[in-house]
Formats: C-alpha cells, structure tokens, sequence
C-alpha cells in the first residue's frame, strides 16, 4: 500500500514539475515575441499538452481578440460565441458548459458539438471578459481544480505579455508618427521661400503659424518674369505627412507650369487643377489664390481658386477678390476666370486661410472676415510688416487665450 501511495506521489510530483517547466517556457519564450499570434500559439502550446486536451479557445472582448485550436467555426458561429460569452459565466470563475441556462441553450449546443465542455473567467477585473474554453482531456476525464489553477496561472502570464505587446505597439506607432512628423516638418520647410522679394512698389509681409508641426496652409513666391511677380496663398487639405506631400506636389507642378503660362493665369489654374485632379482621383483638394503684381505700373490680375475672398483696401472702402472659380482638384474640368485691378499707392491686399477668422474666444465667437476688413480699413497707413504683425497681435488679443484651431496664415500686400 505504502509502495502504491509513493507511486502515485512520484507520479504527481513529476506531473508538477512537468507544469512548472512549461510556466518556465511559456514565460520565457513569451518574453521574445511581440506578435500576438505567436504568443497565442505558444500558449496553446504550454497549455494543452500539459492539461492533455486538443480543443482550447481564448477570449477577450475588450481587444476584440479571439483565437482558437483544435476545431473550426463558420462566420455566423463566432459571432454567436462572442456575442454571449460574457453572459455565460456570470461572475462565477468557472461553469461547466452543460449547466448553462436555458437562455444560452444555443451557444451551449454550440460548444458541446466542438466538445469545449468549460469555460473558464481569466481576468484579472470584473469589467474586462476575458475567456478561456477548454475540452476534456484526450482520457475523456473531466478536468480538476489543479488543473483550472494551471490553466489559470499561464493565462495570467499571456495576460501580461499581451498587454506588453500593445504597448510596445503604442510605442512604434508614436515614434513612426513622430518620425513622419518630421519627413513632413522638413518637406515643408523646404517649400516655404526663405524670404521675401524687394519690389519697386510693393511692400510685402507673411504672418505663418501652423497648429500643429507640420499644417496644411501653403504660401510661396515664385519666379519673377521681367516686371511680374507671382504669389499663391493655398490651404491643403488634411494635415501632416499627406498634406505635406501634396504641397509639394503642388508646387512642384506650379513651378513648372509658371514658365509655360505664365501671362495666362486662369489657364494656368485649369491646367494646374486638371493636373492635381489627375494625380488625387478628386479625392483631396485645395483652395489656391494666385495673384500676379505688376510692378512696372501697379495692378493686380488673380484666380481666386475656392478660397475665402481677400479684402483689396483702398481709400475708398473695401472689396472682396472673388474672381475665379472651384477649387483644386474637385474637377478635372473646371473653368476658371481672372480678375484684374489696378491699384494705386496706399492700397492693401490682405489674403488670409480660414485659420485667420475662425479663430474664437472662450465665448465659443469668432473673430470672423468682417473684423479684418475692417482692421485693415482702420490701420491701411501702416506698413506691411507692421500691419501684418498688429494684426495678429489684435487676434491673438481676442481670442484671450484659446488655442487655435487651424493653421492660421495672412499674405499682407501694401502699395507703396
């Protein structure tokens, strides 16, 4: 009797150390894997051979994650099984899938026909449905309370590793974020002129801030011919890498259609706008104003391509540049108009992007277009950098504080 007794301890002993050495694997080769179907598939691996079952499945509702080894399910069947897990087992640690009511009768046919006969609570908290399913063992014996506590004990360590993964995964994701922000901050940078021109008779002055690193306003100056100097004042859509690279798209295409029409400003927004259409399949766009100076005899000649309508401000009151058409990219075909203006000295041109007169205050009211025209109508006798700059100043003063809430740029033109 006593030899039997010592067989059965040594047996018992060695089944122990047997489940040790798998904790001992499980955790050690968990600790070099950051692919959650490989974790999953080491820890159905420890966990099945030790219990002796073939049939297991894993369940965690709050990261929509569901594995499964030893038997198949249709579409309609896991969404079934995932949809009533979390009210099988009702706050108990452990139910038998045949003692699960009647309310359940047909997610326990379910199991019973893939001959998953427990269904085991792994969580760590009341809130979080986390589900382990397990068979019986390949001797048809039902399983026992050690064996729950083995089953309980990996889980807890898959647990962990997982949670692990998704934060090293938050991680990258944040670096390659980053790392994109800064692809996008130098693309930028790099469109941007790196000063203004020295004009006969105009005084010219840019106001740029973008929300965020990288924005999706878009200013340039490009190439003067003889006595006409180009300028565009854009507002891309979308933000980071995207927008940065279709600025650059667009000022490449700009730069290169300058030499070919550059006298013939609406045309040369049609062709722009065909040429973006093209590229985006009209699925992004952009509001352009483009404006050529005539700075022999001082005029004016646009294409206001969708975007909010500059103020021309003279001594005589104020007036909207609205001549044009839709804006970029929408349409492959679209039909643009110029307008021409001449100017005299004194007068003001203010482009801005809607970052300018959407900015609020705490009161959730808006600076709005109407304030500028009339800033600008009151200080029209300061210089350009200096009316740019009291602008803002005037801005950033009502908006006491609030942060904007997109990129916010002004172009500030002055006859001289």
């Amino acid at each position: 009797m006593a030899e039997n007794e010592l067989k059965l301890l040594q047996k018992q002993l060695k089944f122990k150390k047997f489940q040790l050495n798998s904790i001992y694997e499980l955790s050690s080769a968990m600790q070099a894997q950051f692919d959650v179907d490989h974790l999953m598939r080491i820890f159905f691996s420890s966990l099945m051979a030790p219990l002796g079952v073939s049939r297991v499945f894993f369940f965690d509702r709050g990261h929509d994650l569901f594995r499964k080894r030893g038997f198949t399910l249709t579409a309609g069947e896991s969404h079934c099984l995932k949809k009533k897990l979390s009210r099988a087992l009702a706050g108990a640690s452990c139910v038998r899938t045949e003692d699960l009511p009647a309310a359940l009768d047909d997610l326990k046919k379910l199991l019973l026909a893939r001959q998953i006969h427990y269904l085991l609570s792994v969580s760590d908290s009341r809130k979080r449905v986390i589900v382990l399913g397990l068979g019986r063992k390949f001797n048809l014996r039902d399983l026992e309370q050690e064996d729950f506590e083995f089953a309980g004990i990996l889980s807890r360590f898959l647990l962990i590793e997982l949670d692990n993964v998704r934060y090293l995964a938050q991680i990258f994701e944040k670096k390659k974020m980053e790392h994109e922000m800064q692809i996008a901050r130098s693309i930028q940078l790099s469109l941007l002129p790196q000063g203004l021109p020295e004009l006969c008779h105009y005084d010219l002055a840019v106001i740029y801030e973008p929300i965020h690193e990288v924005g999706g306003d878009y200013y340039d100056i490009l190439k003067k011919k003889k006595h006409i100097q180009p300028l565009v004042l854009a507002d891309v859509e979308g933000k980071g890498l995207s927008a940065a690279l279709l600025a650059a798209s667009c000022q490449a295409i700009f730069h290169s259609m300058n030499e070919l029409y550059f006298l013939k400003p609406a045309r040369f927004i049609a062709k722009a706008n065909a040429f973006l259409h093209e590229m985006t399949r009209g699925s992004r766009f952009i509001t352009l104003f483009w404006m050529l100076l005539n700075d022999d005899h001082p005029a004016l000649t646009y294409v206001n391509a969708g975007h909010n309508a500059p103020y021309l401000v003279t001594k005589s009151g104020v007036r909207k540049l609205e001549a044009g058409g839709m804006l970029l990219g929408f349409r492959g075909d679209g039909v643009y108009q110029e307008g021409t203006v001449v100017l005299e000295s004194g007068d003001v041109i203010c482009a801005f992007t809607d970052g300018v007169f959407e900015v609020t205050n705490p009161a959730g009211e808006e600076f709005g277009e109407k304030a500028i025209a009339e800033f600008i109508l009151a200080n029209r006798g300061l210089g350009a950098a200096e009316l740019g700059e009291t602008l803002y100043k005037r801005i950033k003063s009502f908006s006491r504080k609030t942060r904007f809430r997109d990129d916010f740029t002004i172009l500030i033109v002055k006859v001289r």
